[in-house]
């Protein structure tokens, strides 16, 4: 009788130690998630700003590494990092989305994730950033 509570109270601790190692998995995801939204919310602010200051500056080109074979002007840019931004941002939220989904089916408990909705808000954000830039010219 006493080595079938043993194994019991081994059972309980081997489930214990795997629901805290994804709940340790799941906190490392919300973490990579939110360096993400720190990372692409700098390069949608930056294209936007740098959008901003081109409107301001009209006429002003930048010239490429190899001299004059090619321009790239400042609006050019500009939308490069907000669609950049806003683009990875989108791939980082899908990814969370896919491994909390995996977790999930391993039996994970289902879980609010609050930086989720801050991503999708900040991929919205950039879209309206990126309209803004188009719609100004």
């Amino acid at each position: 009788m006493k080595n079938t509570e043993t194994v019991d109270v081994g059972t309980q601790l081997a489930h214990q130690r795997t629901d805290l190692a994804m709940d340790r998995t799941y906190l490392a995801d919300e973490r990579t998630l939110m360096g993400w939204i720190r990372t692409a919310l700098s390069m949608i602010s930056f294209g936007f700003t740098i959008g901003k200051l081109g409107q301001v500056l009209q006429n002003v080109e930048l010239k490429g590494i190899l001299g004059n074979i090619r321009t790239v002007s400042i609006k050019d840019i500009a939308y490069f990092l907000v669609v950049l931004g806003t683009v990875a941002l989108f791939g980082a939220a899908l990814q969370h989305w896919c491994q909390v989904h995996e977790l999930r089916a391993m039996g994970m408990r289902r879980k609010l994730s609050i930086t989720f909705f801050v991503a999708l808000s900040l991929v919205a954000v950039g879209g309206f950033a990126l309209t803004s830039l188009v719609l100004s010219l």
